[in-house]
């Protein structure tokens, strides 16, 4: 048993967002991983590879719109629907050559329309959702746009672009209730199970340290106290205390240390007086022959006091 052996420092998660607690285990995560991190896997898989799936699966549900196939859904309705409009377009562009007079009017009435909202591909997905619903809802309640619609026979190509752009829109709302969803309910379930998988691994680790000799777990040690010093000093920039979720290895690295004071002396108690030496009696027959304390063994003299250090049990 060693009691000074090398410690997993300590560091209040819990102080960490969502982002910083995300990066901040994906880095021990991948210290685990390393080779020079063998050992700790083998002799402590039990507490290692529970934390290592609680860290994966905080990874997907942080993350759900770049995981989830919604993603690739909602690019395509958009795609469908930027050709739906895309047609549209070109079909007034095409029609305002028409030989007829009255449908060359109408084209170029709708064109009109068009060039007023400036939907376009490649828009932000919301902008161009909205441009897309304020155009058609006034081809929709304005009577001489509509008889340009019917005139034409650009029924078909109206309908279409407002069931591809709602489409769209239902999707888009369906990914952000999933996304909140995500946030309020599993992320928050995932990261309380993460943080003590976490607790639990660290505890270990320095447990097997003391008792087994820090030798096996010192390179796995030491890259994740690297992490803990660097996590301290963003949170600091933040603003935000990196408190101490734990006793052993509050210094940063690694060692054990006594309390939170960040090094590995003892604290020394407060400076003790010496003793002040009894005067002369007044009446020096009473009583007979009054000797003087031996110097330096009244109680703790100058000898002692400042130069021994507080012994806390280490």
């Amino acid at each position: 048993m060693n009691p000074k052996a090398l410690q997993w420092a300590s560091i209040d998660i819990t102080r960490m967002d969502q982002a910083t607690l995300l990066s901040y285990m994906h880095n021990v995560d991948e210290k685990g991983l390393a080779d020079n991190a063998a050992p700790m896997r083998t002799n402590l898989a039990e507490f290692w590879n529970p934390f290592h799936q609680t860290y994966n699966l905080y990874d997907q549900v942080f993350n759900p719109a770049r995981k989830s196939l919604e993603t690739e859904d909602l690019k395509n309705r958009d795609d469908e629907r930027d050709n739906s409009l895309g047609a549209y377009h070109e079909a007034i562009l095409g029609l305002q050559r028409n030989p007829n007079d009255a449908k060359r009017q109408a084209a170029r009435l709708l064109n009109l329309n068009y060039d007023t909202y400036k939907p376009e591909r490649n828009q932000e997905y919301m902008k161009e959702t909205e441009l897309i619903n304020q155009m058609t809802a006034d081809i929709r309640s304005t009577a001489e746009l509509l008889a340009a619609i019917q005139l034409l026979g650009l029924d078909d190509y109206l309908t279409d672009l407002e069931q591809k752009n709602q489409a769209f829109s239902d999707l888009m709302k369906s990914r952000t209730a999933t996304t909140e969803g995500y946030q309020k309910g599993a992320v928050a379930e995932a990261r309380t199970a993460l943080e003590q998988k976490y607790q639990l691994l660290r505890q270990m680790v320095n447990v097997a340290s003391i008792y087994e000799g820090d030798e096996a777990y010192r390179q796995f040690l030491l890259a994740v106290n690297a992490e803990v010093e660097h996590y301290r000093q963003i949170l600091a920039r933040k603003g935000v205390s990196s408190g101490d979720s734990g006793s052993n290895g509050g210094s940063g690295t690694g060692e054990t240390t006594n309390g939170d004071n960040g090094t590995n002396e003892p604290t020394n108690p407060t400076n003790p007086t010496n003793p002040t030496n009894p005067s002369e009696p007044t009446n020096p027959t009473n009583p007979t022959n009054p000797t003087n304390p031996d110097p330096g063994t009244g109680g703790g003299g100058a000898s002692g006091g400042d130069d021994e250090p507080f012994d806390d049990g280490d």
